[in-house]
């Protein structure tokens, strides 16, 4: 016989999605932080092992975060600039649970998910801050 381990420790992702185009067409950078962790309930639990059992940690958190960078991307396509940059509970609420709905089949549960910076290169958040003041 053979004992296999999968651990159920918290994973940190840094969520990085660059120059990614808003639904107006301005390109934007966000980048987000997420928490996510092999589930313990016996059924996600064993959702995880069939897709994860006698891999490493590293794949598991390879796996979650171009999940969550495929959705951070997808749903900034549907946001204005200032819809995200504005209002980023909504964004980081939409982020959360759209990923969530998939890495729930794998096992795996997001904790927490926010965005730490939003960041273009052309000035357009910069404008936006001065039309404001």
């Amino acid at each position: 016989q053979k004992v296999q381990r999968i651990s159920l420790n918290i994973m940190t992702l840094e969520v990085a999605s660059p120059k990614i185009y808003t639904k107006l067409g301005v390109p934007i950078s966000v980048d987000g932080v997420a928490q996510v962790k092999i589930e313990s309930k016996p059924e996600m639990l064993h959702q995880a092992c069939q897709q994860f059992l006698g891999k490493k940690q590293a794949m598991v958190k390879q796996v979650a975060l171009e999940t969550l960078e495929g959705h951070q991307r997808a749903i900034m396509g549907t946001m204005t600039v200032e819809d995200i940059y504005q209002d980023r509970q909504k964004f980081s609420e939409a982020v959360f649970e759209v990923a969530s709905k998939d890495l729930v089949n794998m096992g795996i549960t997001v904790v927490s998910y926010t965005i730490r910076n939003v960041q273009d290169d052309i000035g357009y958040l910069k404008a936006l801050g001065m039309a404001r003041t």
